[in-house]
């Protein structure tokens, strides 16, 4: 979407953070965040797979949340083989530089989350207020898989013009919450039943 400017930095602290949302953004984006070394084994291993069925001459995704900070900030988003490379190599050394907590405090008040208007979105704690008219920490844990949803592709599910797709997607990672043991059974029906309540700009 866009490169990160570190500048603008004037965010969310981790501690204020809901344990849904970060559950809701490990479960969809990078479930074995804590304990990979920057760069996923198991990920990297099913995308080269993937890439060797593919015809395309773009690498398929597939990022940890530091290799997506990375391109972020430091990196432009072209998709080939050379930038992934240095994406890989940026996110080993920021792991041995920066904790898990502070990683994923910067890329949740980086991430592009949309636009409202000619106004971007970025950082969870702009989308609450944007989306929610709330601040981060009360934020539901439907709206919490709402906004980790959006990582993926921000404006195809932007729940002010696409309210069908953007459910849909929010059901996709409260499911996998449940299937990463971040919530039980009652509790994803229940979330899944929860009604999209966005407050559509004036």
């Amino acid at each position: 979407p866009r490169r990160g400017r570190p500048g603008r930095y004037c965010g969310v602290r981790h501690e204020e953070l809901p344990d849904h949302l970060v559950n809701a953004v490990l479960a969809i984006e990078d479930r074995r965040f804590f304990s990979h070394p920057g760069l996923d084994p198991l990920a990297l291993a099913a995308r080269a797979l993937r890439n060797l069925r593919s015809d395309s001459p773009i690498p398929y995704g597939g990022s940890t949340i530091t290799q997506q900070l990375c391109k972020n900030f430091f990196l432009t988003p072209e998709r080939t083989y050379r930038r992934k490379a240095q994406e890989a190599l940026l996110a080993f050394v920021l792991e041995r530089r920066a904790t898990k907590q502070e990683i994923l405090e910067l890329y949740l008040n980086d991430v592009y989350l949309g636009q409202s208007g000619s106004f971007s979105i970025n950082g969870v704690g702009e989308a609450a207020r944007i989306y929610f008219r709330k601040d981060v920490s009360n934020l539901t844990l439907p709206e919490s898989a709402l906004l980790a949803g959006m990582i993926q592709s921000p404006n195809p599910y932007n729940p002010f013009r696409h309210e069908k797709r953007a459910t849909e997607r929010r059901n996709e990672v409260i499911r996998s919450m449940q299937d990463a043991g971040f919530i039980d059974t009652a509790t994803m029906k229940e979330s899944l039943q929860a009604p999209l309540l966005v407050e559509a700009p004036g």
